[in-house]
């Protein structure tokens, strides 16, 4: 929840002072701690925050402009192998802080932590619990639009999750195989709807050595909303009994499988609608490659969306994120500028099975509607932000675009990015084009076309301090035109 003002006050001073005494310590201590200060403000021609200015930013860029923002980083990673001692260590800890102060004239000082977790490590195997910023899927977490399921774009939803650390290789198979998989439970604490809970888990495979030079990656995510109880339910008996979700937990079983017994929603006193799955489940199968070519590192993936069984059996195709990276180099060496990344990705979303639910004479269900529901009318969303790919957008954050929260989720997306460097100076570059359809049976007339841009700099000075500019742009119909832009100034320490 939002704070008072005099509670975000104490809180931003209590992180100045904590980031101020690392910077001073020249101890054990500051070797272990890492942390960074940064203050900026926001500009716009519009009242509207430019796509690329707020999009995958962790739910922390204020809605409006002009506004500012203070925010701190102060983290502690995991350590595998401990220098002084020469060995490898075991058992390690983590704890990261990201609190963040904004002001704008419509919303006022307000503060949040976008980012609060503690860890622990036993080897390969880690367990936190807190809000921790992280992307769900196989793709590039540098210059990607963003992932599917998961994508940086909303504020983290607390959780606790038990997973592997990376990939862990599978020594008997002399580290040939390695799996990266996690297991986790959440809350969302959202204001339309009370108690939801978060039930997550995936899991993937690399095959290929460490060192090798091709190897190829596969597995799942599993997201699912469930449990929860509103007033509007109450307004909707054909979707809940006296406004209440199921939400014991002997039906866990039911939400991890995915799976539901015949009739077993009137034995337990619930309604049809949850007959067929309990709560609201989505994710993706995700593949991909990587290789090194004449020095070159080239990474290629593709994450298929579902959230039924039909799109769960590739009734769905061919929607999805296609994506390419190409690395060409670390850096410039003070030989002038040069581009150092590219992606390239596009999304489809246009089949969900088909535009109609019932579909005679097949046992799947068509029209899938991607992150709406009917229970949950905010659908995959956090915070009022999409959880998932930024490009399917809520409402309110489009240009008079009637209907449900998410209203336009049939979309083709083109996106590219690069980034490149010279000596002091990095700069990166997102561009995306997209045609907005609508939704199963409610197609937009005519089509929204939409292109945003950002161009982005950062300026290396001494004693680690950076300037920060970005400029962004919205042209199109489906959000508001608009541009504007960042800066700021960063000190680590």
């Amino acid at each position: 929840m939002f704070l008072s003002r005099f509670t975000t006050h104490a809180l931003l001073l209590f992180f100045l002072l904590i980031f101020s005494r690392v910077a001073a310590q020249q101890s054990s201590f500051s070797s272990q701690f890492k942390g960074n200060l940064e203050a900026g403000a926001y500009a716009s021609d519009s009242r509207s925050v430019p796509f690329w200015l707020r999009t995958n930013q962790f739910g922390i860029v204020p809605e409006r402009f002009p506004a500012g923002i203070i925010q701190g980083n102060l983290r502690k990673d995991y350590v595998f192998f401990d220098t002084l001692k020469n060995k490898v260590r075991r058992l390690d800890w983590g704890v990261a802080l990201n609190p963040v102060v904004t002001y704008d004239d419509q919303s006022k000082l307000k503060a949040i932590l976008a980012e609060a977790h503690v860890k622990v490590r036993f080897r390969h195997v880690e367990l936190y619990i807190g809000r921790r910023k992280e992307v769900m899927g196989l793709g590039d977490t540098t210059l990607s639009s963003g992932f599917y399921a998961g994508s940086g774009n909303a504020l983290p939803i607390p959780k606790i999750q038990i997973g592997t650390v990376g990939f862990a290789p599978l020594h008997f198979t002399r580290d040939f195989v390695a799996v990266n998989a996690g297991f986790a439970h959440g809350w969302f604490w959202t204001d339309y709807i009370q108690d939801i809970r978060l039930h997550q888990k995936y899991l993937y495979v690399r095959l290929g050595k460490p060192a090798a030079a091709s190897k190829f990656y596969f597995g799942l995510n599993h997201n699912v909303m469930w449990g929860g109880h509103a007033e509007y339910l109450k307004q909707h008996p054909e979707l809940a009994l006296n406004g209440v979700l199921p939400s014991s937990w002997k039906f866990y079983p039911n939400v991890v499988l995915a799976f539901t017994s015949k009739n077993w929603f009137t034995k337990n006193g619930y309604g049809a609608f949850d007959s067929y799955r309990l709560g609201n489940h989505l994710g993706s199968y995700d593949i991909g490659f990587d290789t090194r070519i004449a020095g070159r590192k080239l990474w290629v993936y593709h994450q298929h969306p579902f959230e039924d069984v039909s799109s769960m059996v590739f009734k769905n195709l061919p929607d999805g994120l296609y994506g390419a990276n190409l690395k060409l180099q670390s850096s410039t060496s003070g030989r002038g500028f040069a581009i150092t990344h590219i992606t390239a990705e596009f999304l489809t979303t246009k089949d969900q099975s088909g535009s109609t639910f019932y579909i005679p004479g097949s046992k799947f269900q068509g029209a899938d509607n991607y992150f709406n529901h009917s229970q949950y009318y905010e659908g995959w969303s956090y915070r009022g932000n999409t959880v998932g790919t930024p490009f399917i957008a809520p409402g309110k954050d489009m240009d008079r675009v009637p209907g449900r929260f998410f209203p336009s989720n049939r979309v083709n997306m083109w996106y590219l990015g690069a980034q490149g460097q010279s000596g002091r100076l990095l700069l990166t570059l997102r561009t995306s084009y997209s045609r907005n359809f609508g939704v199963p049976g409610g197609q937009l007339n005519p089509v929204r076309n939409q292109f945003s841009g950002m161009l982005a700099g950062q300026y290396s000075l001494p004693r680690q301090t950076a300037i920060i500019a970005r400029f962004s742009t919205d042209q199109g119909t489906l959000f508001l035109k608009s541009s504007g832009g960042y800066l700021g100034i960063r000190k680590s320490w």
